[in-house]
């Protein structure tokens, strides 16, 4: 299979320990999609934000990879505004940041998480304190919902397979009347053809009882599948409940499972990997 080169993973860390996840996180990515690591050390929120020093933890990591990855440690001190500009300027496939649950340090936690996710062109993946739960991202988990879009995030779950022959793990909710039978099978018609012409062969799986929020179902029973990582569509269209609570990707980011998410936006000129 012919694949896209000099392609480029890009890490953010505060050297806290969800920071530093991120940048192992990364390093296994940067492995698997064959491509280069560069972390971004350096950014804030807003000028007067402290900003911390390497550890040794950080140094663990790197002296780890370094014979494995090509790995750039970018010291420039970015906005998260210059951080996205960066990250388009040149062939990077997706961020990596860690997020922090109730009583961790870090720069991110859910909601400033959701303010980096929300305007970035490229996938960014979030993580926990924890460490990967499989470095070779063996399995993956997609759900197709009938009122959510799927193309994007079928099409990145599929990378996974096409990369590293990850199995792709649908999951779905049943419905007994009608009209949702038929949106349900159409979308899954659609991602039957769109894997059939790359190759790919999903395994599907019904979710029972119905579950009210499927990505909330896949994180918590990640263990059933041994999942790699969530891959989800971000909300476009937030209701009033979506605001008053938090959408249900600001939900599961940085899950106290430890499972990855891989959010995408929804837009007309988000990054594709070529394969």
């Amino acid at each position: 299979m012919e694949r896209k080169k000099n392609t480029n993973v890009i890490a953010l860390t505060d050297f806290s320990a969800a920071g530093n996840s991120a940048v192992r996180h990364a390093a296994t990515l940067a492995i698997f999609f064959e491509s280069s690591l560069t972390i971004v050390t350096r950014f804030s929120f807003h000028k007067k934000e402290k900003i911390n020093q390497k550890n040794a933890e950080f140094e663990q990591i790197i002296e780890e990879f370094a014979p494995k990855v090509s790995i750039v440690v970018d010291e420039n001190p970015y906005d998260l505004a210059s951080i996205h500009a960066m990250a388009e300027s040149a062939n990077n496939i997706m961020f990596v940041l860690g997020v922090a649950r109730k009583g961790e340090e870090s720069c991110f936690n859910a909601s400033r998480a959701m303010k980096f996710i929300a305007p970035s062109r490229l996938p960014v993946m979030s993580v926990s304190s924890q460490p990967p739960r499989d470095e070779n991202w063996q399995n993956v988990l997609l759900t197709i919902e009938i009122d959510q879009p799927h193309k994007e995030k079928s099409l990145w779950a599929g990378y996974f397979n096409r990369y590293g022959h990850s199995t792709v793990h649908i999951l779905h909710n049943s419905y007994q009347d009608e009209l949702s039978k038929d949106k349900l099978e159409d979308a899954l018609e659609f991602v039957d053809r769109l894997y059939k012409n790359l190759e790919i062969s999903p395994l599907k799986h019904e979710i029972s009882p119905r579950a009210y929020v499927p990505d909330s179902y896949a994180v918590e029973n990640a263990d059933t599948y041994n999942a790699a990582v969530l891959v989800l569509m971000t909300t476009t269209h937030k209701t009033f409940i979506d605001r008053l609570f938090g959408t249900r990707e600001q939900q599961l980011v940085g899950n106290p499972q430890g499972l990855p998410v891989l959010c995408i936006n929804e837009r007309d000129d988000l990054f594709v990997l070529c394969t």
